[in-house]
């Protein structure tokens, strides 16, 4: 029974990390129109600080040495964590410190990216993004002290007050709550006025211009939102992983994210949560059946990537609005308004 729970909180809270990403690639290009193919770059930064930063900012607090940080940071990690075991309220302290920072360096990379990025044309602004991802990588990997180079860094666990199932049992909601406030905030973010202008943005941005809308400066301000969201998951994956590597941080999470949004419904904001359900339950199917499937001569890992694949082909030749297509905004007439 423990085991089947601990399979369920690892699901849900991997669910929330996704759900997070696919809301803000929803925001961006559902939304907006933005073709964001370097959204890895922004959850990097997220997680990158995280790693960076939370055990060095605490160790001289925990009395720990960071000499040769690169070699021993799994041994300070540890060390630190210890000390925050005691500690519950630094503990949240330094969790909500930590979202908050990496919300802001995904927020910080979203508005460096947008002035070269922004005003290209699509196809461009697709291709600028995906290398800025793939640098980013490269810095990490070549970089020792952001997080420790080809070793990777540990990150001290600010959950480390509570034990066992209650533990996880924390962790997750938490992060299950976290996703749905951000949820909750983009849903209510796409039906405010600001909303309906990103659309209006993706629509037609002559129209928008003629009309006396700065579409650079819109598309700007949701590629930074977008970000800060994107950063916001790559911190709390970091903490509940317990390690950054610059390897976490591939193309090919970004364009599964994609396969979440295509899949649910792009401009939809419960189609990229159903998105997400959808891909995130496909993976952990076939990674269950890798321990009763024997005898094939591939990895079955991969057969996620095949059977999603297929999958979106599918839905693109038959049904390319997502399972859940974007519904019009509901505007009011002056008589209903004036009634109320």
């Amino acid at each position: 029974m423990i085991d089947i729970l601990r399979l369920l909180l690892d699901f849900v809270a991997l669910y929330s990390i996704y759900l997070i990403l696919s809301v803000s690639l929803n925001l961006e290009y559902g939304y907006t129109g933005i073709p964001n193919f370097g959204k890895v770059l922004f959850f990097a930064g997220g997680a990158f600080v995280v790693g960076a930063v939370t055990a060095r900012m605490l160790a001289p607090l925990a009395g720990v040495s960071l000499a040769d940080y690169k070699l021993r940071n799994v041994v300070v990690s540890s060390q630190v964590t210890s000390f925050l075991s005691s500690n519950p309220l630094l503990s949240m302290g330094v969790l909500f410190s930590m979202l908050v920072l990496g919300a802001l360096v995904g927020a910080i990379l979203g508005w460096i990216a947008s002035y070269p990025a922004i005003r290209l044309r699509e196809d461009y602004l697709g291709m600028t993004l995906v290398v800025a991802g793939e640098i980013m990588r490269r810095i990490a990997l070549n970089y020792d002290p952001l997080i420790c180079g080809t070793l990777g860094v540990a990150v001290p666990s600010p959950y480390s007050f509570l034990r066992g199932i209650t533990l996880d049992v924390f962790r997750t909601g938490f992060m299950f709550g976290v996703a749905m406030l951000v949820w909750y905030l983009a849903e209510r973010l796409a039906h405010s006025p600001f909303g309906r202008l990103l659309r209006a943005v993706r629509d037609n941005e002559l129209a928008a211009e003629a009309l006396g809308k700065d579409v650079v400066k819109v598309r700007a301000i949701a590629l930074v939102v977008g970000s800060g969201m994107a950063g916001l998951a790559g911190a709390l994956y970091a903490f509940y992983t317990g390690v950054v590597h610059p390897n976490d941080c591939v193309p090919i999470r970004t364009f599964v994210v994609w396969v979440m949004v295509i899949i649910g419904g792009a401009g939809n904001n419960t189609g990229a949560a159903l998105g997400s359900l959808i891909y995130l339950g496909v993976e952990k199917i076939i990674a269950i059946a890798k321990y009763y499937v024997h005898g094939i001569p591939f990895e079955i890992n991969y057969v996620s990537y095949i059977a999603l694949g297929i999958a979106l082909i599918l839905l693109l030749m038959f049904k390319p609005e997502g399972l859940v297509p974007e519904r019009p905004p509901q505007i009011r007439s002056r008589s209903e308004a004036g009634e109320s």
